[in-house]
């Protein structure tokens, strides 16, 4: 397959595509009432892959870069057509470009670049102060090898991006006079791990390719689509789902700076949208500012399913609920919602296709994925009541695994990080991180998702260890011990949750606590997603007997208060400045914002 595909690397296909007649002068990318034409973004990549083969020259002379490998080149901002074409600048030129999250910062935004190698790094102004506190312990990157993409941030500090590109050499040397292996990353997608450190997971050419071609054919676009791409582009949703899938089908695709949720609606309605790709709490978010505006669901569906100018049809993502899927298919009178399960390592996947039951994640064909017990033993099917209720939890549920070798077109182990990627292989299997479920419908096997396993926090569509969370937690001045692990969300994903025992003599103080992690968030690198959502004080922790903590049941009594009426806990949601007492009133309105979204049983057993 490397021999016989050595023509399908991502900068050869798009830029055969983006050249031929019936496409260079179509509309390919739309940014704050700016058009690129397909033309316009081929020659503008070609002068990125033009700035990347320049500094490829100069690191093999300092020594920074050996002969035959890819120059490694950071991005670290938003959403602007600069990434856009930093991509396929990389893709044109051999290179492998690195997505740092733009929620990175001191040790971990550090311990990425470092870890990744690189010697060229790309950043907003918005960003290069974060970077800025960092530069003088980076290993591989000084002032000189950074670059500023859309703006400036002082005369004199660091060079803009737009200079360098002027005085790179003409696209003409972007040609590449070897074949590239397709199987080689072109861009790594950061995930983070039990370990704590950031993870890089390795894009290939061969995956970003295959990742669009299956998802244009599955949904059927076609060159009059037009997507919408708010996610942001160092997550691979924003790639797989969104801009390679228009790419292939020769459709056009809105580039949202960043997300937001009650900008949609304009957004939609003025560039004629028909599909989207999402990640399920940014989808709810919408949802909620669509109700808020017109007053109710009815009241939405009226003005919007039967639009004028509403051409919306498909929606493309992961992490919906089959609540938010079904009023997403009502208030815009669409077609369907293409709900997807599957990791940024890609080696399992399914998608809810049309026909499909709702509250699954789609139809599992791959009898070589499993469900294994924590004896790595195959759990058997689910067993559900007259109204779904899942009855053999404890049986059914356990680790989504696929029985793979470690040598496959799939995951590509993660970048520089050995360790971590033989974590991913016990016993002959692949492990997802995940907890799951199969049951049987009409005798086809579908899978049901039921959260992360306990070192894993899944939160907004991203993946982090709950060892990050537990770093900050167990700073904070009043705590002897801490634990961190994912908590029921009322909308997708997962909500973090720590429970803290406290030094003798000392309180936990809501504001004070809120403000000290708030400032973790300012001056100490701490992530806004690690931010707590639920904190519970516990008086001890059950132990076993070689002195672990048993997180199995802290996450099973989660914040049910309910239940287990003796708890202490304390929330915070959307807009709170401390956090408050979860009182019984409270719980209930948690408990039926949960049964609105369909999701009430992971209340009852997490």
């Amino acid at each position: 397959m490397r021999k016989g595909l050595w023509f399908a690397d991502v900068g050869r296909v798009f830029g055969w595509l983006a050249t031929q007649r019936s496409r260079r002068n179509r509309p390919f990318m739309l940014f704050e009432n700016r058009t690129y034409t397909y033309g316009e973004v081929y020659r503008q990549s070609a002068r990125y892959a033009s700035l990347f083969h320049a500094a490829r020259r100069d690191r093999l002379r300092d020594g920074r870069v050996a002969q035959g490998d890819q120059l490694a080149i950071g991005i670290y901002q938003e959403n602007t057509p600069e990434f856009v074409f930093a991509l396929f600048g990389a893709a044109m030129s051999g290179e492998i470009l690195f997505g740092i999250n733009t929620g990175f910062r001191g040790d971990t935004l550090a311990n990425c670049i470092d870890q990744a190698h690189v010697t060229l790094l790309l950043a907003d102004p918005p960003r290069y102060e974060k970077l800025e506190a960092v530069l003088p312990r980076l290993k591989g990157v000084g002032p000189e090898d950074v670059l500023i993409v859309d703006g400036d941030v002082g005369e004199g500090k660091v060079r803009r991006v737009e200079e360098v590109l002027e005085a790179s050499e003409p696209a003409q040397e972007t040609k590449r006079r070897q074949r590239l292996d397709i199987f080689s990353p072109l861009i790594v997608i950061y995930t983070s791990g039990t370990t704590g450190a950031p993870k890089g997971v390795p894009l290939s050419h061969l995956k970003m390719l295959g990742a669009g071609l299956i998802t244009q054919r599955r949904i059927e676009l076609t060159r009059k689509d037009r997507g919408y791409v708010a996610m942001p582009l160092f997550h691979a949703n924003a790639w797989y789902l969104g801009i390679l899938p228009v790419m292939v089908a020769g459709g056009t695709f809105v580039l949202k700076r960043r997300f937001s949720a009650s900008a949609f609606e304009e957004d939609i309605l003025e560039h004629g949208v028909t599909f989207m790709n999402y990640v399920g709490q940014p989808l709810h978010y919408i949802l909620q500012a669509l109700e808020r505006k017109y007053g109710s669901g009815d009241a939405v569906e009226a003005a919007l399913a039967r639009h004028p100018k509403n051409r919306f049809r498909i929606a493309h993502g992961n992490g919906a609920s089959a609540v938010d899927r079904e009023k997403v298919v009502r208030y815009l009178g669409m077609e369907h919602v293409y709900e997807a399960y599957g990791s940024t390592e890609a080696p399992i996947s399914t998608v809810v296709m049309p026909g499909n039951p709702m509250g699954s994640v789609g139809r599992l064909n791959d009898k070589k994925v499993v469900i294994l017990n924590e004896e790595d033993k195959p759990c058997p099917p689910g067993v559900v009541d007259a109204q779904g209720r899942l009855l053999n939890y404890e049986e059914a549920v356990g680790e989504i695994a696929k029985k793979i070798e470690r040598d496959n077109i799939f995951f590509d182990r993660y970048f520089n990080n050995p360790e971590a990627s033989d974590k991913k292989f016990r016993g002959g299997h692949f492990r997802s991180g995940d907890l799951g479920h199969i049951r049987i419908v009409d005798g086809k096997r579908y899978l049901y998702f039921n959260g992360r396993t306990d070192d894993w926090i899944r939160k907004d569509g991203e993946n982090f260890s709950a060892e990050n969370v537990l770093e900050y937690a167990q700073k904070h001045p009043n705590v002897e011990l801490a634990v961190a692990y994912g908590a029921p969300c009322e909308v997708s994903d997962e909500k973090v949750m720590v429970a803290l025992k406290l030094k003798d003599e000392t309180s936990f103080d809501p504001k004070a606590s809120f403000e000290w992690f708030m400032r973790q968030q300012k001056d100490a690198g701490m992530d806004p997603k690690w931010m707590p959502d639920y904190v519970r004080i516990v008086d001890d922790f059950s132990l076993t007997e070689t002195q672990k903590i048993v997180y199995r049941s802290l996450k099973s009594e989660n914040f049910n208060i309910e239940r287990h009426p003796g708890m202490r806990v304390y929330f915070r949601q959307r807009g709170d400045e401390t956090f408050l007492p979860l009182t019984q009133e409270a719980f209930a309105a948690i408990k039926e914002h949960f049964t609105r979204t369909g999701r009430e049983e992971l209340l009852a057993r997490y």
